[in-house]
């Protein structure tokens, strides 16, 4: 599904003022294959993401890209911002 740059920052700008991102240690981002140029995309994350004060890693596989994977939400898990790599610490499915 194509997402334009401003939806995009709508949705960003919502979860940041219901503190949803509170507490968070890491964000992991897929990828924006399918939105617009990515450049565009990325300064957006930069400047909604950037006063985390966190890891962010960016283009993960998952998102608006063939091939996407799946990520569970709602487990627990260790990202390694340097390695790029996200190991789960519990199974997605019970």
């Amino acid at each position: 599904m194509r997402e334009e740059t401003y939806r995009l920052d709508r949705y960003l700008t919502q979860l940041l003022r219901a503190d949803w991102f509170e507490g968070v240690r890491g964000v992991l981002l897929g990828s924006w294959q399918e939105c617009d140029p990515y450049e565009k995309v990325r300064a957006l994350l930069a400047d909604r993401l950037g006063g985390l004060g966190v890891p962010v890693v960016e283009e993960f596989g998952f998102g608006h890209c063939e091939g996407a994977l799946t990520v569970p939400f709602g487990v627990r898990a260790e990202l390694d911002a340097d390695a790029r790599t996200l190991t789960l610490d519990e199974p997605a499915l019970r």
